[in-house]
């Protein structure tokens, strides 16, 4: 990997004050100290990044303008060539569902030189990805336990999970 200059200096510095910041113990931030930083520095904190859906299931929510803007994207397709009655298509990879998985294939097999065609039932990313949160759960706490935990992610499937 080739690095500017400005990449090696501050690896320099950061090597430069390694022993010291390992044996610093910095106090922890209250929670109103963290909402400050948030609020002053986290993009999801600032007012003029969201904008409201005027469409769709969660038509009044207010979202990341990028994630509104994809939501409410006019779609590619050219509907003057879909016939409805006579469904046609040929392709060389059918992705079905446009949330980040489906999303993710579809761009990959694409980048392999596939012809690629995407079912939704909405518009591409309007799924159930972002509820997902991706990460990791775990029972972590004092008043936690893995019996508590697992009721809490059953309980989250609404007990249909398995």
């Amino acid at each position: 990997m080739i690095y500017t200059e400005e990449m090696r200096a501050s690896q320099a510095r950061v090597e430069a004050t390694r022993n010291i910041r390992l044996s610093e113990e910095l106090p922890r931030f209250t929670a109103e100290e963290k909402g400050e930083l948030l609020r002053q520095y986290h993009p999801d904190y600032h007012e003029e990044g969201f904008a409201v859906l005027t469409v769709g299931p969660n038509k009044g929510d207010k979202v990341p303008k990028e994630l509104a803007a994809l939501l409410q994207g006019k779609s590619r397709m050219d509907t003057a060539d879909v016939d409805l009655e006579h469904i046609q298509f040929d392709t060389d990879v059918l992705v079905i569902g446009g949330g980040g998985a489906g999303a993710a294939a579809a761009i990959e097999a694409a980048r392999h030189g596939a012809n690629v065609l995407m079912a939704t039932k909405l518009r591409v990313g309007d799924a159930n990805t972002g509820m997902a949160e991706g990460g990791i759960q775990a029972a972590d706490k004092e008043n936690d336990s893995p019996a508590a935990h697992y009721l809490d992610a059953i309980g989250g499937g609404h007990y249909k999970n398995k």
